[in-house]
């Protein structure tokens, strides 16, 4: 478990793929995994307990996407959601808007918001929420970007350009980045193992 302060914000595993996994929690895997493969979606890892933390699967929805499962059996989830460090938002990258919204709609009863307001193609963004809460978005992307189907997640930071010098110095690589109007100057980072997550540096008072 990686801690900030005394507190869990994400874990690691050995796994054959070296990739950041957002897990969305749930109260039962297997049942939601097999309601998963009824709408279209394939079993990457079967329902599996690690003891003390949670019951976990993972699923590829119908693009390939891997999303993880997670039913909590000691830990709930990341405890810090706020500040430099923390997981700050967690976001679908879908060549089939409409597929996706779907998909997730259906499979974890989420709630869609569309909005045009990022800026971040002719398709628009859209909110996953539970509620009044958002729990992710989603954006279709272009054929010309470069990107395959995929979760991916975003870590805040307090200063954009030190993370990015500090994440190069120690072996990462910066990839694209842009700045999201009235919310906050994004990046990739691709680690040493090639892994890629983002960064967030918020717009202050936003």
């Amino acid at each position: 478990m990686f801690e900030l302060n005394g507190n869990g914000v994400v874990g690691m595993r050995c796994s054959d793929n070296h990739r950041w996994v957002g897990y969305v929690h749930v109260a039962e895997v297997d049942k939601v995994a097999a309601r998963g493969v009824d709408l279209g979606a394939t079993v990457v890892v079967a329902a599996t307990d690690t003891p003390g933390i949670a019951r976990t699967s993972l699923l590829a929805d119908p693009e390939g996407a891997v999303v993880g499962l997670w039913s909590p059996r000691g830990c709930e989830g990341t405890a810090v959601e706020t500040g430099p460090g923390s997981l700050w938002w967690v976001e679908l990258a879908t060549g089939d808007m409409a597929v996706a919204r779907s998909f997730y709609a259906s499979l974890f009863d989420w709630d869609l918001v569309h909005t045009m307001k990022f800026q971040n193609g002719p398709n628009g963004y859209t909110l996953f929420k539970v509620g009044d809460r958002s729990t992710s978005g989603a954006f279709q992307f272009e054929p010309d970007w470069g990107l395959t189907p995929m979760w991916q997640v975003y870590f805040e930071v307090g200063d954009y350009n030190a993370a990015v010098a500090r994440a190069c110095e120690m072996g990462g690589e910066e990839g694209f980045s842009r700045d999201v109007p009235q919310v906050a100057r994004i990046g990739v980072i691709v680690d040493p193992d090639k892994a890629i997550f983002l960064i967030a540096d918020p717009i202050k008072g936003v």
